[in-house]
């Protein structure tokens, strides 16, 4: 079933057909999104759907029941091998957890499934599939509201956790004093523009195949 659906495709068949009832939009678009983009970057990469979230494949199963379990035939036949965590990625788990205003399954799931795309080369937002940082802000004031409340700053959020994990290891990877006197201070607050990852597969697939290469 998957195989045959590209990220729009499996976020309209998550969303539109496979939701359980009861559930928080916002939750469910905020996961679909997710799961649309780690499953086009599994084809294109030719790795796991489960990589790409941090979750084991009966953690990937209870996700769907919870969230959309009319739609579990699409792991169906589908690679679910989380691959392995590096330490800073463990290490974050722990700040997420410690940290999440919930302690249910979405709220277990979600911290490894962040604590994997912080993993990933883009700015947050980008790598969970939302259309802009305003909806990254919105997460973390719904399930990491101890964190948004300390990112006082506005600080971009892989910045912020990477310097969180630091400070727990002793370690600091910066070098100034304060933010304040850095020489690259938009590298950690700068503007955080950019196209929806999702959009741009979107966009790609409305090109011709020519196009697309160009």
């Amino acid at each position: 079933m998957m195989a045959k659906l590209n990220a729009e495709g499996i976020y309209t068949r998550l969303t539109g057909h496979g939701i359980a009832h009861g559930s928080d939009p916002f939750d469910l678009h905020m996961i679909a999104c997710i799961l649309a983009l780690a499953a086009q970057e599994a084809r294109e990469e030719k790795t796991s759907w489960a990589a790409g979230l941090g979750l084991e494949s009966w953690e990937m199963r209870a996700l769907f029941m919870a969230l959309f379990p009319s739609a579990i035939d699409l792991l169906e036949g589908v690679p679910l091998d989380p691959g392995e965590a590096p330490d800073e990625e463990s290490a974050l788990r722990d700040i997420l957890w410690y940290n999440s205003a919930g302690s249910g399954t979405l709220s277990r799931l979600l911290v490894k499934i962040i604590a994997r795309r912080c993993q990933r080369p883009n700015h947050l937002w980008q790598d969970l599939g939302f259309s802009g940082r305003f909806e990254l802000s919105a997460l973390m004031l719904r399930h990491y509201p101890r964190l948004a409340e300390r990112n006082i700053n506005d600080m971009k959020w892989k910045k912020f956790f990477y310097r969180m994990i630091c400070s727990s290891t002793g370690f600091s990877l910066c070098v100034a004093p304060v933010c304040s006197e850095c020489d690259d201070f938009d590298e950690c607050f700068g503007d955080e523009d950019g196209e929806s990852l999702l959009a741009r597969m979107g966009n790609e697939k409305a090109m011709s195949p020519n196009e697309v290469r160009k």
